[in-house]
Order: structure tokens, then C-alpha cells, then sequence
């Protein structure tokens, strides 16, 4: 007697022993005891998931006389007339060899006729998507009304092929991919009965190499039975799958993850040596970089893998060399190449060359690559970093040293020269100053101390911390607006005025008090030079940002203590000519000097607001600015 595979020796016969398709049984069965049978039945699935094998015994289990569970007996005289071969009951038509319009129209004859054994007549056409579109026009009518006798069985790998007027017709039966431990179970059941031992890891291989499909798996499991008559080990199953050997594909791995490029090269050149097919080699690398994936994510890593201990141990050592944003990436890349091995002229250079894109992510621009080298660079500052102090400790505390510039005047106050700026772990105590050195501490959580009576250069306090003073204290140029940010002062003597040649003479012109404004000020009169950038720092701190934005590009002039706005653009025009912008304008100018504000366009047609200006400054000018126009 010839020799009968394993998958064919060992094909269901009941529904209880096919695996993996419960949703599929459970409603047939319900069907058979019901005695709720349809007329067209199709089935869909990837191959080898048991689509032909359950149609089988559907086809006994509705002709059985006495069923059991909705499965045949194989006792009444029903189910003994369609075990013999002759039986005319039951037809399999192949569609792939049989797919003509003539084809079609014989079948439809045969089934005028009822039949011999059984109650019901069943035809399972295989691999019906390759009827050709006259043979599904042929079928339709035939398929939606048959005779009461007659059942159609139609399956197919590749039901999107079929005719919607066909699916129509049809009760649809998906049949999923079985898992891997299912089918694992199925085959170390078969290698039991058969007497032959096994690891398994070994059959745990095989059944991960069937993807899904019993059949394969099966087919496999066949190949690995002959191949020794000793213990079925884990490395024959990886010789007899044609794949690459593990280490060497580890090692491979091990170089990319460690963006040695030479080695990589190296590797595949002595990998490839062997015979191994480029394609295969790509394949097992994705599957080893998913292996290093689930070894680095899985907390239980050897359950899902399924590995001997010792290729579990290598994957995590594997793992710890790159973060899981990287191997993704590796992961993306090889996988992406499948398509383009298959149909390139030059599937090795495919190869290394996605092995060196894996190798370098710097030169990979990707977003899971940019993203494994910014991880690393963390990793590298987080070492570097490891003596300092913590996030949440203890903050360090500053020392800035100001010196006297010696060019000046002794007289004048202190010019600010930053010297150096070093950190301390203990307290400092407070250093009477000297006439060389000033030292300020910035000190967090002090208790606020009293306000001086007169405001420091380079300091900025709000106008609720201070009150203003009677006479305004008048600063040098180096001293106007210099914020070293060091928070509160000590108090210190006040610095000494400067002696400065008596100015020519002015009439004399009552400033306007100035109009209270939020956020931090400088309060002190300011030379000439620098009123218009002075306002506009009090503009920008005092959240008026519309207004600074207008006049960031805006030139100045100043005479006769008027302070002339050049505007050559409309919108900066129709903006700060509202009343409210130049009232805001004219009160943050009388902080810093007691100025009228003027508005003039340039490059524009003067108009009537513009001669108005213009002539009430002439005659302001002439009376001594002793006039208020309106």
C-alpha cells in the first residue's frame, strides 16, 4: 500500500475533530438539527484552514439517517452507500480544470436528477473563483432556485473574485487562520500516535511556520517525521526550513544594532556563501528583529516566543543594544524590501543596502529613526550627567561678581562687568560691600526685606512694591534699564550723582504726572538717545503688544522736547493715531522724559490732522511750550 501524507491520514471526519473554526461548526451543526438546510453555501478562507474537509462532512451529516452532535454516524446505511467511491451523491468539481460554459450546463442537467443514497444530492465546487464569467451567468439561475434536492458548496481562497450576483445567492462561511498553538497541539497529538518523540520547541517551529494554515503545518510535520527516527530537535526543524542559522543571523543582527557597517557587509557575504537564498535572508532577519521586539516588551517573553532558554537569553542581549523605536525601524525596512527582492535583477544589492539603512539611522531621516537617536543622545547626557543634582533637589546658588570699570569716573556710579559665575553648595554670607566689589545673591525662599528709598540702576520693581519718589533720581547711560534679573537687592548707599555741565536753557515745562500702569516700569528720566527704546521695553512689559509690534521699525527724532513719530505705512498710521494708542504712548513717554509726542507720516500726502500737528507745534514752540492745544 502506498504511503498516505499526514495531512490526508489524518483529515477530519466530524466535526468535533476539525480545529481553529468553531463559529462555523456551531451553526452548521444547529442547521443539521434544526433541519433548517439552505441551497448554496460558500466558504472562504486562506488555504489549508479546512474549508473542503468541513464540506465534506456537511455533505455526509445532511444525508446521515441518525447524526450525531450534527455529525455523520458512519453506521446507518446512508452514510455506509456515500463512503463507497462509486456513490454519485456527492460531487467535487475541480473549477480551476472545469470552468467552461459547457462545463456548467452538464451540471445543471445532472441535477435534474434526485438521489440514489441519500435525501439531499451535493455538489462542492473547489476553487470556484476560476469559473469564467459565461460559466457564472450559466450557474445563476440554477444556484438561486436548484431543486429541493440539491445543494451547492462553493469554495474559494479568493472570494472578492466572485460575482456579487453569486455572494448574493450564497450563505457566507469565513473560515479564520488557526492559531499556532492549536495547530502545535494538533501535530504533537499526531506525532504521539505515530511513536515519534520530540522537543517542543521543535513542534512549536513547525506549527509557526504553517502561518495559520494546517495543511502546511501538517506538510511540514510530515517532512520533519522522515527526516530521523531519533528525537525531533529544535535545530533539524531550522535546517530542514531552509533558513539561515540562527547564530549567524543573531550576529548579523548584533552588528546592525551596533551601526557596524563592515561587519554587516561581512556577515551577509558569509551568510549568503552557503547558498542561502537573499529572500530567505531578509525574512529571517525580520523575524529575528520581532523575535528581539517581543523579548524586550514582553515581561514573559519565553511564553510567547517559544524558544529554548538559551536562544530567549540571546535575544535579550540582543535587545538591550537598541531602544524599540529602532528596531521598529529595522523592522519597517526589511519588510518593506519583500516585494522588491521578488521582481529585482539584483536582489543582493537590494539587501545590503537596506542592511546599511538599518545600520546608519544617522542617515536615516525617518521619524522612528530620528526618534532612536534622540533616545540615545538622552542616554549619553543621562550618563554624563549622573553626578549632578537632581531634578527637585536642593538648588544651587550664584555669586556674580560686579567690578568697577576703572576708565571711569570714581565719581560715577559702577559700570556692571559680569566676571564670573561659579556654583556653591553652602550658604553665603552676606559680605559688606566695597568700593572695588558689590556681591549679590540670588537667593530663592528670603524673607522679603524693605524697599530702598532710591532706586538702583539696573533694577526694575513694580509700581506697587515702591512709591514714587519726590524728586526723580537721574541715572548715567550705562544704568538705564540693565535687568540682571537677580531678584531682591541688599540695600545699598546710594551712589553718588555724577557732575554734568549745566544744560542750556530750556523753558521750563511741567511734566504731567504720570498715569498709573501695570507690570514693571523704569520710573527715571533718560537721555535722549535712548527714550524711544526705553518706551518701547515699558510697552512690551506692559502687555501693550499690538502697539510695540507697530513700532518696532518706526524712526524717531526729538527736538525742541518733542518726540516726532516717523510712520510710512497705513496700518502702523491708523493705529497709533486713535486716541487710545496715543494716550497710551504719551503717558509711557512721560515716564522716561517730559515730552510731547508727535505723529507724522512720511512719503504720503499731508492731511488736514497732519497741518494741524504740524501748526500747533509752531506756535507751542513760539509761546514756549507753555500751551496745551486741542
Amino acid at each position: 500500500m502506498s504511503y498516505l501524507a499526514i495531512y490526508r491520514r489524518f483529515r477530519p471526519t466530524t466535526f468535533s475533530q476539525v480545529i481553529g473554526q468553531e463559529h462555523v461548526i456551531k451553526t452548521l451543526t444547529n442547521q443539521i438539527n434544526g433541519q433548517r438546510v439552505g441551497h448554496a453555501y460558500l466558504f472562504c478562507g486562506a488555504r489549508g484552514t479546512g474549508k473542503t474537509s468541513v464540506a465534506k462532512i456537511f455533505a455526509r451529516a445532511i444525508n446521515c439517517l441518525t447524526p450525531e452532535n450534527g455529525s455523520p454516524c458512519f453506521k446507518c446505511q446512508a452514510c455506509q452507500s456515500l463512503a463507497n467511491p462509486t456513490n454519485l451523491d456527492i460531487l467535487e468539481i475541480d473549477a480551476a480544470s472545469n470552468n467552461g460554459v459547457d462545463d456548467i450546463r452538464e451540471l445543471r442537467e445532472s441535477v435534474q436528477y434526485p438521489p440514489v443514497a441519500g435525501q439531499y444530492k451535493v455538489y462542492i465546487i473547489d476553487e470556484v473563483h476560476m469559473l469564467s464569467p459565461g460559466a457564472f451567468n450559466a450557474l445563476l439561475k440554477t444556484l438561486e432556485e436548484p431543486p429541493k434536492h440539491a445543494v451547492f458548496i462553493l469554495a474559494t481562497t479568493e472570494p472578492q473574485k466572485l460575482p456579487a450576483t453569486i455572494l448574493s445567492r450564497c450563505m457566507r462561511f469565513d473560515f479564520h487562520l488557526v492559531a499556532d498553538e492549536v495547530i502545535q497541539k494538533l501535530i504533537e497529538n499526531i506525532y504521539t500516535e505515530v511513536g515519534k518523540p520530540f522537543e517542543s520547541e521543535a513542534t512549536a517551529l513547525i506549527a509557526k511556520a504553517g502561518e495559520g494554515s494546517v495543511r502546511d503545518a501538517l506538510s511540514l510535520a510530515d517532512l520533519c517525521l522522515s527526516d530521523t527516527n531519533e528525537k525531533l530537535t529544535y535545530k533539524q526543524v531550522i535546517d530542514l526550513l531552509g533558513a539561515s542559522d540562527r547564530n549567524k543571523t543573531a550576529k548579523l543582527c548584533e552588528y546592525i544594532l551596533k551601526s557596524d557597517v563592515g561587519n554587516v557587509m561581512g556577515q551577509i557575504n558569509e551568510i549568503t556563501s552557503f547558498g542561502k537564498s537573499v529572500s530567505v535572508l531578509s525574512k529571517d532577519v525580520c523575524q529575528l528583529i520581532r523575535d528581539v521586539l517581543v523579548a524586550k516588551t514582553c515581561k514573559d517573553a519565553k511564553a510567547v516566543l517559544k524558544m529554548p532558554d538559551d536562544e530567549v537569553e540571546l535575544l535579550k542581549q540582543l535587545a538591550s543594544l537598541s531602544g524599540s523605536n529602532r528596531l521598529l525601524r529595522i523592522l519597517e525596512i526589511f519588510a518593506g524590501i519583500e516585494t522588491e527582492l521578488r521582481y529585482s535583477t539584483h536582489p543582493r544589492v537590494v539587501l545590503e543596502s537596506a542592511a546599511v539603512k538599518a545600520t546608519l539611522p544617522s542617515e536615516d531621516y525617518n521619524v522612528d529613526a530620528l526618534i532612536s537617536r534622540v533616545t540615545a543622545l538622552e542616554r549619553q547626557i543621562k550618563e554624563l550627567s549622573s553626578g549632578a543634582v537632581p531634578i527637585g533637589g536642593t538648588p544651587q546658588k550664584q555669586i556674580v561678581t560686579i567690578k568697577e570699570d576703572p576708565k571711569e569716573d570714581k565719581k560715577s556710579a559702577y559700570k556692571p562687568v559680569i566676571d564670573h559665575i561659579e556654583p556653591i553648595s553652602e550658604p553665603i554670607k552676606t559680605k559688606k560691600p566695597t568700593k572695588k566689589e558689590e556681591q549679590f545673591e540670588a537667593v530663592e525662599d528670603v524673607e522679603p526685606k524693605a524697599q530702598p528709598t532710591r532706586l538702583k540702576a539696573f533694577d526694575y520693581i513694580s509700581d506697587e512694591d515702591a512709591p514714587m519718589e519726590e524728586e526723580p533720581f537721574i541715572p548715567t547711560d550705562d544704568q538705564i534699564g540693565f535687568d540682571m534679573g537677580f531678584g531682591a537687592q541688599e540695600p545699598v548707599a546710594p551712589v553718588k550723582e555724577p557732575e554734568k555741565a549745566e544744560p542750556m536753557a530750556q523753558p521750563k515745562v511741567e511734566a504731567p504726572a504720570p498715569q498709573p500702569m501695570s507690570g514693571n516700569v523704569i520710573r527715571d528720566r533718560l537721555p535722549d538717545s535712548r527714550i524711544w527704546g526705553a518706551v518701547l521695553k515699558s510697552l512690551r512689559a506692559n502687555s501693550q503688544i499690538m502697539l510695540w509690534i507697530a513700532c518696532q521699525e518706526l524712526d524717531t527724532k526729538i527736538e525742541d522736547q518733542t518726540l516726532t513719530i516717523l510712520v510710512d505705512g497705513d496700518n502702523e498710521y491708523n493705529l497709533l493715531k486713535k486716541p487710545e494708542s496715543m494716550e497710551i504712548l504719551q503717558s509711557t513717554l512721560q515716564r522716561h522724559a517730559p515730552y510731547k509726542l508727535v505723529l507724522k507720516r512720511v512719503g504720503a500726502v499731508e492731511t488736514e490732522d497732519d497741518k494741524f500737528q504740524r501748526d500747533a507745534a509752531e506756535v507751542n514752540k513760539r509761546f514756549g511750550n507753555k500751551l496745551e492745544i486741542k
